[in-house]
């Protein structure tokens, strides 16, 4: 358990990936031994990959449910499949722990990062990436526009899912309940669930549901057992905690009416969601509530559409509020006063793309933008203050030729081949990066 934004509380103990205190058990379990131990992250990473993917060499399978509705008996087939492909894996420039010195701060890290690893998962000409998730050091979780599910964990290898012949927009993973929901959009949205019988854990079952959905899917986000989906002056909310594991589980969709076009999303709490909106308002739902009762946090200058929405952990910045809208705005909010902005990051480039991607550093300290000229750019959140890319230090090493150090490796200087659809900063402060297909980690 690392520590809260409270800090140590006597009899307290602080869960990171909930995000809450709880009362510290009487006789806690002893900890493994130190060669063995890992942080909770990992121990989430490995969950969640365990969760879905074999050993090596090991098959698995999954109860396959149809989505037909009429009445009869309810079919099921097994779709079985051997072991992952391997994916070839970049060299860190210094190995696992040579070279590696300790830096003062976030800021010197996430401004010395270099081009570590590349990763191309997708098997046809054209697919591209359309979610993407990082756990621990290497594993991690991806959708495509071909309806496949890919995952990837630290041994090297790599398993791919055919889910669904439309495409999958967004995926959410509930370790605590051993669900996974992949949504799919296409002509006819609707909802893939994953669950994991708690008593027979070898098998998976794959029930799906419609989505109440008005007009196109714009943005997706989640947090615990609820999924918002933000559509045409609506926001759809999908429920899926009541019955999860009865013989026939049921998912609860239901739709609140907005104002606006919801083009963007970050749900922070089971109840609450920030909603980026194309009239260039920003307001917080509170999902416990009737629709309509939303109150504005934040806006764009020149009221363009808000194409990017992300909350500041109240340790950074209490109440803090990103907001990322066209017409080149990038502004950091106080909740409580939606009036006047905190901070205006200047720099940020976004002249018409509807959809950039932001992403926070584990303190919520930093914050990086993509941008329309398929740039990359990073701020501190305290200060407003740009980050400015630096030379990282290199060993001498035969092997490696001297102008692998060239700018060009570090993200802060690159300009990118298309545009970038997804950033995640790891909790080892490395930068993960999607550009279509292709997946670019770097790491300091």
């Amino acid at each position: 358990m690392s520590r809260g934004p409270l800090g140590e509380l006597p009899g307290m103990t602080f869960d990171p990936v909930r995000n809450r205190y709880f009362p510290t058990p009487k006789n806690p379990p002893p900890s493994p031994p130190a060669a063995h131990s890992r942080s909770g992250n990992s121990s989430r990473r490995d969950d969640i990959v365990n969760m879905f993917t074999p050993g090596p060499g090991q098959p698995f399978c999954i109860k396959k449910r149809p989505r037909s509705s009429e009445a009869g008996e309810m079919r099921e087939e097994v779709v079985c499949g051997g072991g992952g492909r391997r994916v070839q894996r970049g060299r860190g420039r210094m190995g696992a722990l040579g070279g590696r010195q300790r830096e003062r701060g976030e800021e010197s890290v996430l401004s010395k990062l270099v081009l570590d690893a590349e990763h191309h998962s997708c098997g046809c000409e054209g697919e591209v990436i359309t979610s993407y998730q990082s756990y621990g050091d290497e594993a991690y979780a991806a959708t495509t526009d071909h309806g496949k599910l890919i995952l990837h964990w630290a041994g090297g290898n790599t398993v791919v899912f055919h889910v669904c012949p439309q495409p999958l927009v967004s995926m959410h993973w509930d370790v605590m309940r051993m669900t996974m929901m992949a949504i799919s959009g296409g002509v006819d949205p609707h909802v893939h669930l994953f669950i994991r019988d708690p008593s027979v854990l070898d098998h998976i079952r794959m029930v799906h549901g419609d989505i109440k959905l008005r007009g196109d899917i714009y943005a997706v986000s989640s947090f615990d057992d609820k999924c918002t989906i933000g559509g045409t002056k609506s926001l759809s909310v999908i429920d899926y905690k009541t019955h999860l594991h009865d013989s026939d589980p049921r998912l609860i969709s239901s739709v609140r009416k907005l104002k606006s076009d919801a083009l963007s999303l970050d749900q922070y709490t089971s109840d609450n969601v920030l909603v980026g909106q194309r009239s260039g308002e920003v307001i917080s739902e509170d999902l416990r509530v009737q629709p309509g009762k939303g109150q504005m946090v934040g806006s764009t200058r020149k009221r363009k559409a808000v194409v990017g929405v992300k909350k500041v952990p109240d340790s950074a910045v209490p109440w803090g509020v990103v907001v990322s809208g066209m017409g080149n705005e990038m502004l950091l909010y106080d909740a409580r006063y939606s009036e006047k902005p905190l901070h205006v990051f200047e720099g940020h480039v976004n002249n018409f793309q509807t959809k950039v991607s932001l992403a926070l550093s584990p303190s919520g300290e930093h914050i990086f933008s993509s941008g329309s000229d398929n740039r990359i750019r990073g701020w501190s959140t305290l200060t407003g203050e740009p980050l400015s890319p630096q030379p990282a230090h290199y060993q001498y090493n035969a092997l490696t030729p001297f102008d692998e150090a060239s700018e060009e490796e570090n993200p802060l200087s690159r300009a990118f081949d298309d545009k970038i659809s997804h950033l995640v900063v790891r909790e080892d402060l490395g930068l993960d990066v999607v550009v279509q297909a292709q997946l670019y980690r770097f790491a300091k």
